[in-house]
């Protein structure tokens, strides 16, 4: 199996939900102000626990969210717009930020980072093919936040390369590149999902991968992400490592 370009993907974000905060600042202090723009943020419905990381292992980062969000006038304030893309901008730069620390963490948290992507491609597959298919080619997807149990798996994996990369960046591991008998393991392992073989023989051409329906590229993201998650402890932390690298 040889790993083809496309699977160095972007980060893959849900859209955020701060409009619903922005007409607090009437009346309010500057204090007052940051503050229910700080909790708007910390309450957004299905992504607590990503903000609250972000709060917690970047919290430079975090308020430079905030002051961007302070800094817009009471016109802008009432556009919804507005405020969401500049999360957008804000959760892209981010993201790439961290990305090259992510893959540096400990294996404790690679592993429940490739998890928690496991279990969003499973939840696409399921409830949003689309997205599945463009997440699988690359693409950033921006979910409404009305769709629940999206944008919760969302969260949940934006959370965990946030873990993992706060870990990367404190206590930075080296990982060697895999070889040819990782790629056979890592190959024999996507099989077992029972992914037809000509859908995984795919793999290896950006532009097989291209040709195909959203479909078929959504089940060749799931079933690789499920035979990554399938190798042992041992073997999948240098596997996931290099698989999820932004470079």
């Amino acid at each position: 199996m040889t790993k083809a370009n496309w699977f160095k993907h972007a980060r893959r974000v849900s859209m955020v939900g701060l409009a619903s905060i922005m007409l607090a600042a009437c009346g309010l202090t500057p204090e007052q102000d940051r503050a229910a723009i700080e909790e708007g943020i910390l309450t957004t419905p299905g992504g607590q626990e990503l903000w609250q990381t972000i709060k917690r292992e970047y919290p430079e980062d975090f308020g430079n969210l905030i002051d961007r969000l302070q800094a817009l006038d009471f016109s802008q304030r009432r556009d919804d717009s507005v405020s969401e893309e500049i999360g957008k901008v804000w959760l892209q730069e981010f993201f790439g930020k961290i990305a090259p620390d992510s893959v540096k963490a400990p294996a404790e948290q690679l592993l429940q980072w490739s998890a928690s992507e496991q279990e969003l491609y499973a939840v696409l597959q399921r409830s949003s093919v689309n997205d599945c298919a463009a997440m699988t080619m690359g693409q950033w997807i921006f979910v409404d936040e009305s769709n629940t149990l999206v944008t919760g798996a969302i969260a949940r994996r934006n959370a965990a390369m946030v873990r993992s990369a706060a870990a990367g960046r404190d206590n930075p591991q080296q990982y060697a590149e895999p070889d040819d008998a990782d790629f056979g393991r890592l190959g024999d392992s996507i099989a077992d999902t029972g992914i037809d073989p000509d859908l995984q023989a795919a793999l290896g051409s950006d532009a097989a991968m291209a040709a195909l329906g959203p479909a078929e590229q959504c089940e060749i993201g799931v079933a690789v992400y499920s035979g990554l998650a399938a190798l042992p402890d041992d073997v999948e932390p240098e596997l996931a490592a290099y698989m999820l690298s932004p470079e």
